[in-house]
């Protein structure tokens, strides 16, 4: 018995040894249950490229136009996380599969996939993969951001670097941070922890302590040690839920025009600072204006929490689904009142005018002389019928019969697309169009 005894304890495999040495913390138990579920993304993909900089732009485009277009290959690495087994569908990073011509998945035993992008949210950087397999793959448990606490412990897993399937712990930093993503964008109500998130890690998932899925790692903070973000779990759901039905996300509407509240605003409402947001307009037949909203009131809060600027307004928007109902404190004269009001999608067939006021044009489908005209194929964008006598597009110089190829992130082949982005932008105080006369095109910026 003295033999068996002996030797037993040797005869253990390794984890099993662990086990009983009561090594297997909250974290050993977290990463065995979800490791499996958390994948690497490889994507590939071609851009274009300038390589002739005179400095001189007249100068580039000429030898542009005169030697071609030429591109070369974009690679990306990141993470991903898979949220339905049974479908195979994956939550990543918007930005890890930009541009992307083909998109490769290598889960935790090594197998790889080729995936489809499901619908991608540029604005929100979030994008919904999909990949076919036999049987049943693991998945996450998604847990609920609007219950974090600030110093609760967290766990990120991905890959940075290449290196496959990396723990890194910490804990939630701050929540509802603002962070710039890019020249003119930014990404809003983001959990800020100080768990390592490293260039690879993004889509990977940041988990709380009972192993559910409280974010999506997007972004580190280049200037400091120890920063990173995430997406809220909540807003995934939201955004996820539209990408899966629709391919896209469909823009929630209230029919509120806002404008900050200045100094003297502040002043005449009797603040002492200017927070909260004025109500400018508020569009006729509206969900907010059946809620009972008038123009001149003050809105202070949406949602239970503080509305500093307009900013903050179209941020709290992106995460409210259609069919969602909003709470929003507003000042009346001198009375405070909350009102629920119920979000609907955007009516597309008001996204004209919404393009005719912010950008300061209408416009219409392509034709064979359009094409012709311009050199480019049919259905690649949509043409100005009309500009605004006092628009900033027509002081720019833009003319009836130029061509919009893009809006936002997105091309714009058709009258449909073109309405489709213009509601997703139309709260933006600036929006970027693609323009092209001939064969010359330049992004513009219009707006306030």
């Amino acid at each position: 018995l003295g033999l068996v005894l002996a030797g037993g304890p040797g005869l253990m495999p390794d984890w099993a040894r662990a086990d009983t040495a009561s090594r297997v913390t909250p974290v050993v138990k977290v990463v065995r249950d979800i490791a499996p579920a958390v994948v690497n993304i490889s994507a590939k993909g071609r851009v274009k490229v300038s390589p002739f900089r005179s400095g001189d732009p007249n100068i580039d485009r000429f030898f542009e136009e005169f030697f071609g277009p030429m591109q070369r290959e974009h690679s990306s690495l990141g993470s991903g996380v898979i949220i339905d087994g049974a479908k195979g569908l994956i939550v990543t990073n918007s930005h890890v599969v930009s541009r992307a011509s083909r998109i490769i998945v290598q889960l935790s035993d090594k197998r790889k996939f080729t995936a489809e992008v499901v619908g991608a949210d540029p604005e929100g950087d979030l994008a919904l993969l999909s990949i076919k397999t036999k049987g049943r793959l693991p998945q996450v448990r998604l847990g609920n951001s609007s219950q974090l606490m600030i110093g609760e412990s967290v766990i990120a897993i991905g890959n940075p670097f290449g290196l496959d399937h990396t723990v890194t712990t910490g804990v939630v930093s701050a929540l509802h941070r603002k962070v710039q993503a890019g020249r003119g964008q930014w990404l809003d109500d983001l959990i800020q922890t100080d768990a390592s998130i490293n260039p690879g890690n993004s889509g990977g998932p940041l988990l709380n302590a009972d192993g559910e899925v409280i974010g999506i790692n997007t972004a580190i903070y280049a200037k400091a040690q120890g920063i990173g973000f995430a997406i809220p779990v909540n807003r995934l759901k939201r955004i996820v839920s539209d990408l899966a039905r629709h391919g896209e996300v469909i823009p929630a509407w209230l029919g509120l025009r806002l404008q900050d509240l200045t100094p003297r605003l502040a002043a005449h409402f009797g603040l002492e600072r200017g927070k909260g947001v004025l109500i400018r307009e508020v569009t006729p037949g509206s969900p907010a204006a059946k809620a009972g909203f008038k123009r001149g009131e003050l809105i202070l809060t949406m949602q239970e929490r503080p509305l500093e600027n307009t900013s903050d307004y179209i941020a709290r928007l992106r995460g409210v689904g259609v069919g969602q109902a909003v709470n929003i404190q507003v000042l009346a004269g001198n009375r405070t009142s909350t009102r629920r009001v119920v979000a609907k999608a955007f009516p597309l067939e008001q996204a004209m005018d919404e393009a005719w006021r912010r950008l300061g044009f209408r416009v219409r489908a392509m034709n064979g002389n359009d094409a012709r005209r311009h050199r480019v194929r049919m259905g690649s964008a949509v043409v100005i019928s009309k500009l605004r006598p006092d628009s900033r597009a027509l002081d720019i110089g833009l003319r009836t019969g130029d061509l919009v190829r893009q809006l936002g992130e997105k091309s714009t082949p058709n009258v449909a697309a073109f309405k489709r982005q213009m509601a997703k932008h139309r709260l933006l105080r600036r929006i970027t169009i693609l323009v092209q006369r001939g064969g010359t095109s330049q992004f513009i910026t219009l707006g306030e």
